[in-house]
């Protein structure tokens, strides 16, 4: 059960404002994470015998944002008619920066609220901060829900969980975070603990921390991203047949329908012909801005690398770490956030005992406004990701490289420690929050003959941090799809959105034109990868 609050933005002319650039469609050929090692059958390349030509939403995209967008309007969906989705996507499904991420499911709520209330309200803040740690149990609890092949594959999971920090002034600031977020937010903060000196490396088996901060599993989970969201599809295509997901298959442009006896509001015309329907939906994170020109500057991209790779057979396999609760390591395995000279992260599988490790760089001034995800990893990058681990733990820590992984007889997995390297493109906002709910015309500079039948929407530009803002935006964007035409008065722009959603996530004519770039710059209340990416002007 949802409450519903009424939103109502401001009215001015936006769509002429062309600020930053067009990041046109996705590139043909991107790198291959991974994750995506092996393409899903059935999905990754799915398409409908028949274009649907006429539905209720069409969504563009089918990442995190675009999947639960369409597993909420369909599950959770009141309406006597089902509605007709259809998904559409550019290349394979989930070939976005969902299936390129982490894999990890962890705020770092301190840092989050203490940066948020520099921006917003006190307790917009910490309606964000719950909403970011709300993720762990909603994913997990998705994945679950799948059939059991999916449940198996997707690996979602508890893990343990560790910030670490090498420079006292940033640790002692870190440790303020912690003790304000305990008084003011006491339900997240009761979820963190602080250990210091000789006992956070004991725990850590980082030689080099000055302290740690350690979230229970409420505050911490892991999922194999690319396959939880391929699952979720497979799921959907196989429970309702009034969902479609055509990959391959790009959008190129949107038009407004101005007939006035056609009960669809626009069309998309994309690679394999039109399809026509009430709602239009911008599940395209960094590439939102070229379907939506008055979004050029607000949505900007940039391109992060990640890695997988082996630990040394010196460090413990998952479950058998030093363990800082009672209840001793989780079977999950370990993920760390390091503040180091900026932001590392790492996610220990379960199985193998993969180390996932990304990492944001100094000096990656050539992944600023790039929206091309087939180039190589920059030698910079790539030769960070592969020595940086080590000299984390200490080489004494490491041991000797592992011999025992099983071969994989892919030729895209590599022999060796590291078993592959690749880039994805994330999107990020000019005021670091997403943007989230109904587009205004003004911003879209397309007229639509009756607001309370039709739209176009946003769930777009996560920081980097989709894994814990992507799912529940999706959740609270379906419930405004669906609640349009229900009784809001939605000729005027409102939405009706539940209550537990931040209200400063709307996208609004107004937020567009404060475009806080101040609060941008000082990069705080999300981790720091795409600040430290992007350069705001």
């Amino acid at each position: 059960m949802f409450e519903m609050k009424l939103i109502i933005p401001v009215t001015v002319s936006l769509a002429s404002k062309v600020l930053g650039q067009d990041p046109g469609l996705p590139v043909a050929n991107p790198t291959i994470s991974y994750w995506q090692l092996p393409p899903l059958e059935g999905v990754a390349d799915h398409q409908s015998d028949h274009l649907p030509t006429d539905v209720d939403v069409v969504i563009i995209g089918s990442g995190m944002s675009g999947t639960s967008i369409a597993w909420h309007l369909l599950k959770e969906n009141n309406n006597s008619t089902p509605l007709r989705v259809a998904m559409i996507e550019a290349r394979q499904a989930c070939s976005g920066a969902t299936g390129r991420n982490g894999g990890h499911i962890r705020p770092s709520s301190y840092a989050e609220y203490a940066g948020a209330k520099t921006a917003v309200s006190q307790p917009e803040a910490a309606k964000i901060t719950r909403l970011r740690s709300a993720h762990v149990d909603a994913l997990i609890s998705a994945a679950n829900s799948l059939p059991e092949e999916g449940r198996l594959a997707a690996e979602a999971r508890v893990v343990d969980s560790i910030d670490a920090f090498f420079d006292e002034e940033r640790w002692k600031t870190a440790v303020e975070q912690v003790k304000t977020l305990k008084d003011e937010v006491p339900d997240v903060g009761a979820e963190w603990s602080i250990f210091e000196s000789e006992e956070a490396r004991n725990i850590s088996l980082l030689t080099e921390t000055v302290g740690i901060l350690t979230g229970t599993t409420k505050m911490a989970g892991a999922i194999w991203p690319y396959r939880f969201i391929t699952n979720a599809l497979k799921s959907l295509l196989g429970t309702y047949p009034n969902f479609t997901l055509d990959t391959n298959t790009a959008a190129l442009n949107i038009s407004a329908i101005t007939e006035s006896a056609s009960p669809s509001d626009y069309e998309v015309h994309t690679s394999r012909g039109s399809i026509r329907t009430k709602h239009v939906v911008y599940a395209t994170n960094a590439w939102t801005p070229h379907f939506v020109p008055g979004l050029q500057g607000a949505i900007r991209g940039g391109r992060l690398h990640m890695s997988a790779q082996l630990g040394g057979n010196g460090l413990p396999k998952a479950g058998e770490w030093p363990s800082y609760t009672e209840n001793g390591s989780l079977a999950g395995g370990r993920a760390w956030s390091l503040y180091r000279n900026g932001l590392d992260y790492i996610v220990q599988m379960p199985r193998n005992g993969e180390f996932m490790f990304g990492a944001d760089i100094d000096g990656d001034d050539a992944n600023v406004d790039t929206y091309d995800d087939s180039r190589a990893p920059l030698h910079l990058s790539a030769s960070y990701l592969n020595g940086a681990l080590p000299n984390h733990f200490g080489y004494d820590t490491w041991g000797s490289e592992r011999t025992d992984f099983p071969q994989s007889s892919d030729a895209s997995v590599w022999n060796g420690r590291t078993k592959r390297v690749w880039v994805g493109i994330e999107g990020s906002s000019v005021d670091s929050r997403p943007f989230v709910g109904r587009i205004p015309q003004s911003v879209t500079g397309r007229s639509v003959k009756n607001t309370s039948t039709g739209s176009e929407w946003v769930s777009a530009s996560f920081d980097g941090e989709g894994m814990c803002f992507a799912w529940l935006c999706g959740r609270a964007l379906s419930r405004m799809i669906s609640e349009t035409g229900s009784g809001a008065n939605a000729s005027n722009g409102s939405s009706t959105i539940p209550e537990w959603f931040p209200e400063s996530f709307l996208i609004t004519e107004e937020r567009l034109i404060k475009k806080n770039v101040t609060k941008r710059q000082v990069r705080q209340w999300t981790h720091p990868r795409m600040a430290k990416v992007l350069h705001w002007e």
